[in-house]
């Protein structure tokens, strides 16, 4: 995965594109730093960067309810179960 899609998405602690990275790899939704980098990645990227950068499970995962309940707008929320359900089947 490109560095810059990553780059910048935790300016405000100390982690490491490569941790960030690893992070995705396990794709462990019961590890909190890991939702939080989908919701950042959902709320801070492009769509069609989004779609062209993360594997289809980690898409999955990053639309997964978990995640998208962290989303504070209801509306980006809304958007995001809607592509839930196109792309991937998901019942919401």
């Amino acid at each position: 995965m490109p560095n810059a899609f990553l780059s910048g998405l935790f300016w405000e602690y100390e982690i490491s594109e490569t941790e960030m990275e690893r992070l995705l790899a396990v794709n462990d939704l019961n590890e909190p730093l890991t939702v939080s980098l989908y919701n950042r990645i959902l709320l801070s990227r492009r769509w069609y960067d989004i779609l062209r950068q993360l594997t289809p499970t980690q898409l999955q995962a990053a639309l997964s309810e978990r995640v998208l309940r962290t989303i504070y707008s209801r509306d980006m929320r809304r958007r995001y179960r809607f592509a839930a359900q196109r792309l991937l089947g998901q019942e919401t």
